[in-house]
């Protein structure tokens, strides 16, 4: 409980970091307990005033109410937080899941459904109870005011968070995950809308034995499919764990670079630079935590350091990561200001990698600032091209530059 606690607190200031937390050490019924928790304490003040000025009990006291016997009764407090809880594991983590691999492009509904959506969903139960309680202590501290504000304020908090979580799981950018966002929280409210019509037959659905015959009928295959859903987060926390313990031989470079690539993953870098550090430490002739880590610092602004790293790996191996140390270690002269050095690492990159479309817009960008407007258009538009005669796949992924292509060359 203490560590969903600590992760609890820790959204609140750095959510990603706090995502690392429940990915590495969450649990299913804690965390749904401190969103029911959540809930009730929300929902109990709103239910109590109704009550309070219902027919007949005008002038009762919350004390007096609880004396008589004119207690809220359990449906009123809990079905809201039960719908909205159903809403998020039915329909808003499982869309946000195949959104965000679609737009992606890793993989099929099959695919990334038993993967993500036990972490997906967990991380989402503590990111609903942490944007409820601050609008439940609102209620409480202060009855009287606006709450479509305050739901606002909620739902609005709720979506950010949801941001950092799907960036921090699927290592998609923050357009394509305020995409994922707004497209879940669309087929939830259509969700919302259908439940309207169909709230009737759910009653008929309830009956035990209709329930059994369903059972009969489907158990088998639903109850092999709900332990297929939830063993995503398992998965990923036994992996770290056998790592961690792998750790404890202070000779395995190894065990710390592949934890390394996870918190790299999860964009967790302080716990991704400490990892290769160490592996680097091990092994000095190991060019792919000198790779790893030269990437980790160019994300996080350190320049100078990064090359360092890059040139390092490069001088040991110039062809790890599929030669891609050359494109991060031209791209980051590039940002150092250092372009005609940029350019000679790049074209030896792109003579390897011709159809790359971030060496070639690279490339391009070098040529164009040392001079060479021709070639520069040239390979700005292999860059397109590049992306639009990947397969759909990759193209997704690719998309990103031919923008970055096609806006660099309408400035030449």
């Amino acid at each position: 409980m203490g560590d969903h606690l600590k992760a609890l607190a820790l959204l609140y200031v750095r959510p990603s970091k706090a995502v690392s937390v429940i990915l590495d050490r969450g649990r299913l019924g804690w965390t749904l307990t401190l969103a029911i928790t959540a809930g009730l304490l929300l929902a109990y003040p709103v239910i109590l005033q109704s009550v309070e000025t219902a027919p007949g009990l005008e002038g009762f006291s919350p004390d007096e109410v609880a004396q008589t016997g004119r207690v809220i009764s359990i449906g009123a407090l809990f079905s809201p937080i039960a719908l909205s809880l159903v809403l998020l594991a039915a329909i808003f983590v499982p869309v946000a899941v195949i959104v965000v691999n679609k737009l992606e492009g890793t993989g099929s509904a099959g695919v990334v459904l038993p993967r993500d959506y036990m972490p997906m969903l967990v991380c989402h139960l503590l990111a609903y109870a942490a944007t409820l309680l601050p609008a439940a202590a609102i209620e409480w501290i202060v009855p009287e005011l606006y709450p479509v504000a305050v739901m606002a304020a909620v739902l609005l908090y709720f979506a950010f968070l949801s941001v950092r979580i799907l960036r921090t799981i699927s290592g998609t950018g923050t357009g394509r995950a305020i995409a994922t966002v707004i497209a879940a929280v669309i087929a939830s409210f259509a969700g919302i809308y259908a439940y309207s019509f169909v709230r009737g037959a759910l009653y008929f659905l309830a009956s035990p034995f209709v329930l059994f015959y369903l059972y009969i009928l489907f158990g088998q295959g639903i109850g092999s499919g709900l332990r297929g859903f939830g063993g995503g987060l398992s998965s990923r926390q036994r992996m770290r764990q056998l790592l961690e313990i792998s750790t404890v031989n202070p000779r395995d470079a190894d065990a710390r670079y592949q934890l390394g690539l996870i918190y790299q993953q999860r964009r967790d870098f302080e716990q991704a630079k400490q990892c290769f550090e160490e592996a680097i430490a091990i092994d000095k002739n190991d060019a792919e935590p000198h790779y790893q880590l030269g990437r980790v610092l160019r994300a996080q602004g350190q320049l100078e350091p990064a090359l360092g790293h890059l040139q390092a790996a490069a001088a040991i191996d110039n062809k790890v990561a599929q030669s891609e140390v050359l494109r991060e270690t031209g791209a980051t002269l590039l940002e150092l200001g250092r372009a005609s050095e940029a350019r000679d690492v790049l074209r030896e990159y792109t003579n390897r990698h011709s159809f790359d479309a971030e060496g070639n817009y690279w490339y391009g960008v070098a040529l164009s600032r040392t001079g060479d407007v021709a070639g520069a258009k040239e390979a700005l538009k292999q860059a397109i091209e590049s992306v639009r005669t990947a397969p759909s796949h990759l193209r997704r992924h690719a998309s990103r530059w031919e923008s970055a292509a096609s806006k660099q060359l309408r400035q030449l």
